[in-house]
């Protein structure tokens, strides 16, 4: 694998570290450090920053490692199970932002190392992987699958086999791309003369659940019919537990259903998602949070999964944004005034955001500031946790003191809630 470096075009970041994890899926025993620049056209420190940001991402969502050096080359380290996860999220995120490396450099590794000379059969099994399935793959996924299996074959070949638990075992067995499955492991083996290890066959009902894209339809399998009904009453234990209700309900689980389906896979198999917006959520909306995961208690056990806070974090943030528009419903602007005491303003801050699961925006102002100019426009509820001299004006000025009182709580959440 060369490039010349006068040659090479300008990479952004997410370009070069996907070339980067390419180039460590490739079948060579290391790659080197002045290699990874040279094809990625950056210097040494930029390529060693490259693959300390891809390091830090694969051990955060694949669980695995960038062993080695820059004298002795760089390999990936991890289960073969999770190399293989990693490398489908990652090959596919390459068709997205750089084609092109796929196929003049990753592409064609494989296809020698696999003396792949009939591109067409490959084609084939893919497409009648897609009769047996009875649905399409995009072009990207056909793309995607002609490269990916060869590189399963190849790590077959070398007895690299994915390990499944007991109970990942049978549910994998139970899912209805199971036939599918077993047929392209079968052409497969025709094809390249790979091993017949069983694990390889549930590995493919994995891929090819993973590949899905999930949106619910009425006449679909059991499998997802059961999975509406049950996001149907991780809806309705919302309401009772919130004492909130959506307007419409069908947009909301119909949404959820495309969140919660691949979310299973990823927490059976111990597959990391992003969420950027977490510690937000954590901090801004608590009880939101809290109520989100008391929620989805009895769907955790349904489907003998934990949800991570990453991904229930997602559902939370689905769960808000139903209620402020099926409601019609604005953000609330709330100033809360500070003097000399930042550790009691943050604690009324949470305080107030414990008592409604709507989003709020709370604003800080000092207190002599408000006092000489009054609030900002805009702004529906004036909190103070300081002796302040009300405004005769519009908003709201209330003074607390903690713990917040029943009465007090109940009417600052009644403004926060108004329309």
């Amino acid at each position: 694998m060369s490039l010349e470096t006068s040659s090479a075009p300008e990479f952004s970041g997410q370009q070069r570290r996907c070339h980067l994890l390419l180039m460590l899926y490739a079948p060579v025993p290391s790659v080197h450090l002045e290699t990874i620049g040279q094809i990625n056209g950056v210097d040494l420190s930029t390529t060693r920053q490259d693959i300390a940001e891809v390091a830090n991402e694969i051990q955060h969502f694949h669980h695995l490692a960038i062993g080695g050096n820059p004298d002795e080359g760089y390999q990936i380290q991890g289960s073969a199970l999770n190399q293989r996860l990693c490398l489908l999220h990652w090959l596919r995120r390459a068709l997205r932002c750089s084609p092109e490396f796929v196929e003049q450099h990753f592409g064609p590794q494989y296809q020698r190392a696999m003396q792949l000379q009939q591109l067409p059969a490959l084609e084939l099994c893919i497409s009648q992987c897609e009769q047996c399935l009875n649905r399409r793959f995009e072009p990207r996924d056909r793309q995607f699958l002609q490269h990916y299996l060869c590189y399963c074959a190849w790590a077959s070949q070398r007895q690299q086999h994915p390990h499944f638990d007991r109970r990942q075992h049978e549910w994998l067995q139970s899912k209805p791309e199971q036939l599918a499955a077993l047929e392209l492991h079968q052409a497969l083996n025709q094809l390249f003369g790979q091993s017949h290890d069983g694990s390889e066959c549930d590995y493919l009902v994995l891929m090819f659940t993973l590949l899905k894209n999930h949106s619910y339809q009425s006449n679909d399998s059991p499998e997802e019919q059961r999975l509406m009904a049950a996001i149907g009453l991780v809806v309705e234990r919302f309401q009772q537990i919130s004492g909130m209700h959506f307007s419409s309900q069908e947009g909301l689980i119909s949404q959820l259903f495309a969140h919660l389906a691949p979310a299973i896979e990823r927490c059976r198999f111990a597959i990391g998602i992003d969420n950027t917006l977490l510690e937000e959520v954590v901090r801004k909306y608590p009880r939101l949070m809290r109520t989100t995961q008391e929620a989805l208690a009895p769907f955790e056990q349904e489907y003998e999964i934990r949800l991570s806070r990453e991904e229930a974090g997602l559902v939370a943030i689905s769960f808000g944004a139903w209620l402020m528009q099926g409601n019609a419903l604005q953000e609330k602007q709330i100033l809360l005034l500070t003097l000399d005491n930042p550790q009691l303003e943050e604690e009324v801050e949470y305080q107030i955001r414990e008592l409604t699961l709507l989003p709020l925006n709370i604003k800080y102002q000092p207190l002599h500031d408000y006092l000489l100019s009054g609030a900002p426009q805009g702004v529906t509820l004036v909190i103070s946790p300081y002796a302040t001299q009300g405004q005769e004006q519009p908003p709201t000025l209330i003074i607390t003191e903690l713990p917040l009182e029943r009465q007090q709580r109940k009417a600052i959440r009644a403004l926060l809630e108004s329309h």
